[in-house]
């Protein structure tokens, strides 16, 4: 016993002192009465989450408006993310256990992601020190105290990363990259430009010795998202759509104030409406209340927004959205200790992209023997996703927090070597005293 806690004292300090951290943001969310049946269900984005767990808890029907009736305004939010919280209604309704459910589930599933990172690296206890920060990346924190479906979605998103990584040319495919891609599709549908290219190279990485493997992990994937539009179509009769915000995101980056107005802290809070003017009036009043109608309309009118623009504006939306997305700085205040930290680590993160950059220069072929390389392909997939994100929709702080742990951890793997040295020379140091 004296033998395990001498090995394993470092890590179970620090791990100790993870979890007060992660108690202690939560417990300061209590303090400020956050989850207080008031305010829990009547706290925008977050809320609108919680009303839909509860009416599937209630009544096995997807809605919002408690009643066995499902409605279109709950399609406003992508299906994955409310069926799990209903499930956590079956413990409680009440906010405050709910909120500590959702940090018991998260914290299970991310400390199951290090613990296969970690026997994959096959790392001796002192070298585990560096994963156990990702319990406590400041973007993922802000988020696990909300019932908002960001720190979810980056679980979800860490574990894809997990699982990539971990793949060996032994074994070159696994069951669970298909049904995690997903279902994090399904969870943060931004979160898709990222998701194909990983995916599309684990497709390609598998296309000749595993060709009907690769069919069939394709096909799964497709099957799993498309079955929630279909069901839309079936209950609505509508057409065939994802979330029913498509309309309505589109519009909010791609207007004539992106250009001039947009910021990384509140870009979606941009006028979606704005581009109302550019569709014909009959369209408008043959809405008659229809949520889905309404996106319908606001993409006609976003394109007929961005058809009579020049391409030299279009370049300059495209171009603004773009600074905005990799500016690790908010262009607007946000005080507080934890949007301080963030700005660090999304330097840290830039950083990792500078790296991206620096292995491109060294000419070789990236190899799935490579733990390293590996982490390179997932920064190249978070890389592409931001870009076709920010260029299609828009950003901002708040749907980048969804690639903080993955970044993290794609961090740590490239410099294992350079932090493993680091730590030999603490802990020399402090054996020494």
């Amino acid at each position: 016993m004296k033998d395990f806690l001498k090995k394993y004292s470092f890590f179970i300090i620090a791990l100790l002192g993870i979890l007060f951290i992660k108690a202690h943001y939560l417990n300061m969310a209590f303090q400020q009465g956050n989850f207080s049946h008031e305010t829990a269900y009547n706290n925008g984005d977050a809320s609108h989450y919680l009303k839909i767990g509860k009416n599937i808890a209630d009544f096995h029907i997807y809605s919002d408006n408690n009643s066995n009736v499902p409605n279109e305004i709950a399609t406003w939010r992508p299906p994955i993310w409310p069926f799990v919280l209903s499930n956590l209604f079956y413990f409680s309704d009440h906010p405050s256990t709910l909120i500590i459910l959702k940090f018991l589930l998260e914290l299970s599933l991310i400390l199951f992601a290090l613990f296969k990172i970690v026997k994959h690296l096959s790392l001796n206890a002192i070298y585990i020190l560096p994963f156990l920060i990702i319990l406590i990346e400041p973007q993922y924190v802000k988020y696990y105290i909300t019932f908002l479906s960001e720190s979810f979605s980056a679980i979800l998103m860490l574990l894809l990363a997990v699982f990539f990584i971990t793949l060996n040319n032994n074994k070159r495919y696994h069951i669970t990259i298909p049904i995690l891609s997903a279902l994090l599709t399904l969870t943060h549908p931004v979160s898709v430009f990222f998701i194909l290219t990983i995916f599309i190279t684990y497709l390609f990485y598998n296309l000749k010795s595993n060709f009907k493997i690769t069919i069939l992990h394709g096909l799964l994937f497709s099957i799993m998202v498309l079955a929630w539009p279909i069901r839309n179509h079936l209950t609505f009769n509508k057409g065939v759509y994802l979330t029913a915000s498509q309309g309505a995101t589109f519009s909010k980056g791609w207007n004539e104030k992106v250009s001039t107005e947009f910021t990384n802290v509140d870009g979606d809070l941009a006028n979606e409406a704005m581009n109302l003017k550019y569709v014909d009036s009959t369209l408008i009043n043959d809405v008659n209340h229809s949520i889905i109608k309404l996106s319908k309309v606001y993409t006609a009118g976003t394109r007929n927004f961005i058809n009579q623009i020049s391409f030299g504006k279009k370049l300059k939306i495209v171009f603004k959205k773009l600074k905005s997305n990799f500016n690790p700085f908010p262009e607007k205040p946000k005080p507080g200790t934890l949007e301080l930290l963030s700005i660090v680590f999304r330097i840290v993160y830039l950083i990792v992209l500078i790296q991206l950059i620096l292995r491109f220069f060294q000419k070789k072929r990236f190899s799935f023997n490579s733990n390293k390389d590996k982490a390179y392909l997932i920064v190249i997939a978070v890389f592409i996703g931001q870009i076709l994100m920010s260029s299609y929709i828009y950003t901002g702080l708040r749907f980048n927090a969804i690639y903080s742990l993955t970044m993290l951890c794609c961090f740590i793997i490239i410099n294992l070597k350079t932090i493993n040295s680091m730590l030999d020379n603490i802990y020399k140091r402090l054996q020494n005293r």
